[in-house]
């Protein structure tokens, strides 16, 4: 059990200096172990080698967290109609969940009221804006001084070290500072001391912006991504469906969230615009509703002695990830359905009509039970905004 321990606390220490995945710390540990070991058989006892903590990574690159932050920005200035993700996008993603959610909180402050000093500030634009966003020039300075940030502090970038990356002449730097975060890097190493060395010079590559940006991105992206916060621009019935889909997938033990849970927890209105509908075509929404949760739950694979031996296949654990799909339609097609019917809130008949609408092969199947669904979706059409803003 001691020995045990100790391999998790390596396995540990060695994520918070590379920002690799449990699984890859633990295949890399093994590996170096595995080679020490045949390097020292032959007859004679290997001496048990001194116990001392990882080096640190010669190349940081950005960590889960930090990574799908950086996915999340794009939703960010996409919710806000601005065509690049600016540092103020990338702060408003990383305040979302995690290490800059929780040093943000001990400030007093939230990813809503950053939305809402941003908005104050100009910071929503006019035109829709759909499909990849790009990052501008003080997107990537951001990134890059993130990861120098990190550097210098030995250690992997993840979602704290982009508050240090703010240019101090940016939007963003400006509205910590109208919320009272006069220093954030006092913020930051208060939370997170500095306990390691720096990296050596060029351990990033060359000591510019750009190329540390480069270096820090360079690896396989999280897939899927995150769940999509509930967007200021969410109606409340809107944002409840989202976490009523979020509920649906814990519920049904399904690994993912996909649109089918989004159908199921747009339908669980219990009041306004999608509970009358309800009512009105109780019977093929009904039937609708049982075919999702047959279609969610028949690939559940049941839980066997050999599996619990081996680790293997184990039963899904339901989480709030959502599936590229699901993603799409609650990042940005039902900004495309707002627009095209002229609102600027995004409600939960937008939501249940970018559902209606979506190619993903279990909606389809799931939507074949319903006879009368141009009927259906003409109605939502009709009156898709009458709640409350969020």
């Amino acid at each position: 059990m001691t020995e045990h321990r100790r391999v998790k606390r390596e396995i540990r220490s060695r994520m918070a200096q590379t920002g690799e995945k449990y699984t890859d710390a633990r295949r890399a540990l093994l590996a170096r172990a595995g080679a020490a070991e045949g390097a020292g058989s032959g007859g004679t006892q290997r001496p048990r080698p001194a116990a001392r903590p990882p080096r640190a990574p010669r190349g940081g690159r950005f960590t889960d967290q930090a990574y799908n932050a950086i996915l999340l920005a794009q939703d960010e200035a996409r919710m806000l109609r601005q065509p690049k993700v600016e540092p103020e996008h990338l702060l408003l993603a990383a305040a979302r969940r995690g290490n800059v959610e929780q040093l943000l909180a001990s400030a007093g402050i939230s990813a809503g009221a950053i939305y809402d000093a941003l908005v104050r500030a100009g910071g929503l634009g006019a035109d829709l804006v759909l499909g990849p966003v790009p990052r501008s020039a003080a997107g990537e300075e951001t990134l890059g001084r993130a990861a120098l940030a990190a550097a210098e502090r030995g250690a992997g970038p993840s979602t704290q070290h982009l508050l240090l990356g703010l240019p101090e002449q940016s939007i963003a730097a400006a509205l910590l500072r109208e919320l009272g975060v006069v220093d954030a890097a006092a913020l930051v190493d208060a939370a997170h001391p500095v306990t390691r060395a720096p990296m050596k010079p060029g351990s990033l590559g060359e000591p510019s912006f750009a190329e540390s940006a480069r270096a820090a991105m360079a690896r396989t992206p999280a897939s899927p991504g995150p769940i999509p916060p509930v967007f200021e621009r969410f109606t409340v019935a809107a944002a409840n469906a989202v976490q009523a889909a979020v509920a649906s997938a814990r519920e049904l033990q399904n690994r993912y969230v996909e649109p089918a849970h989004l159908l199921l927890g747009v339908l669980d209105a219990p009041e306004g615009a999608i509970a009358a509908l309800r009512t009105r075509h109780a019977r093929p929404l009904d039937a609708a509703l049982a075919r999702a949760v047959d279609v969610l739950t028949r690939e559940r694979r049941p839980v066997r002695a050999t599996d619990v031996l081996t680790r293997e296949r184990r039963p899904a654990r339901a989480t709030d990830i959502f599936t590229a799909p699901a993603r799409q339609l609650v990042a940005e097609d039902v900004l495309a359905v707002a627009e095209r019917l002229g609102g600027r809130s995004l409600s939960a008949g937008h939501l249940l009509l970018a559902v209606l609408e979506s190619k993903d092969e279990k909606i389809v199947e799931i939507l074949g039970v319903l006879p009368d669904r141009e009927q259906i979706a003409a109605e939502v059409a009709e009156a898709p905004g009458d709640e409350a803003h969020a």
